[in-house]
């Protein structure tokens, strides 16, 4: 499970890099699009480091409420960072006119960035 995990924060990574590449080109909905999947990715490793796994997103969000926002493991924040970015990705996605700012995304992208780190620290404490 170890290797699955590390492929996980692997994955996470690469769409930090994507996003902060679709944000050069002003790609905004792509750009939030692989922000929230990195937080994803993220967000499966820490619960898989805690046999914990899940099948949608809705799942996801919710055990890592659950298991690891509710209990004190990580800062909640996050927790509703990955809600609030959950719902701006799949406004992005579906809808056809897109109201996100290019400032608006960069903060989501730090939010990503910030939530990616966090849970590195939890699963690969230094």
């Amino acid at each position: 499970m170890s290797e699955e995990i590390s492929l996980h924060f692997e994955r996470a990574d690469e769409y930090i890099s994507d996003a902060e590449l679709l944000l050069q080109e002003r790609r905004i909905a792509s750009a939030v699009g692989r922000a929230y999947y990195a937080m994803f990715h993220a967000a499966t490793a820490v619960l898989l480091s805690k046999d914990i796994q899940r099948s949608s997103h809705h799942g996801l969000i919710s055990a890592f409420g659950r298991f690891i926002a509710k209990p004190g493991l990580i800062d909640y924040e996050h927790h509703r960072n990955l809600q609030e970015i959950f719902d701006i990705r799949r406004e992005s996605d579906y809808e056809p006119i897109v109201d996100i700012t290019s400032d608006e995304a960069a903060r989501i992208l730090q939010k990503a960035r910030a939530f990616v780190a966090a849970c590195r620290s939890l699963v690969f404490p230094e």
